[in-house]
């Protein structure tokens, strides 16, 4: 699953809900938190949950976690308490979590800009040519040397 919302036909699951925090709750132009330090997060809000079962919980290996720790997670990110167990805080957090990951994409757009735009005149051709030679029907292109 991306950053992108859920799918609203099915009800996403706990690995999706929690991955979703992971990849978007994090500066913006910076790394996602690591499951240390979601661990310890949940330590100084007084709970423990050991970065192991974090790591289960997103995978997805342990599903159904009791409230109180799903509490804690939600907590150590910075969002309801609810936003696992009850689809309108879910539905809240969700809309502040796609105004974030627009903010994501947004830095990475213009990252990728001042890197092209620092390219020799004959790489910014090479990539260009690349560009409009992708085919998104395909989500492909042929194969260039740059």
């Amino acid at each position: 699953m991306s950053a992108e919302t859920p799918e609203v036909d099915r009800e996403p699951t706990f690995a999706e809900l929690l991955t979703r925090l992971f990849e978007i709750l994090h500066p913006v132009g910076d790394r996602q938190l690591s499951l240390r330090e979601v661990s310890n997060r949940v330590r100084e809000l007084g709970g423990s949950l050991s970065h192991s079962y974090i790591g289960e919980l997103r995978s997805g290996v342990k599903d159904k976690p009791s409230r109180d720790s799903a509490d804690l997670l939600a907590q150590a990110f910075g969002v309801r308490p609810g936003y696992f167990n009850d689809p309108e805080a879910r539905a809240s957090v969700n809309r502040k979590l796609d105004r974030l990951a627009a903010r994501h994409r947004d830095h990475n757009l213009s990252e990728l800009a001042q890197r092209v735009a620092s390219l020799s005149d004959s790489d910014r051709a090479a990539l260009t040519k690349l560009v409009q030679s992708y085919d998104p029907r395909t989500n492909s292109s042929p194969s260039m040397k740059l």
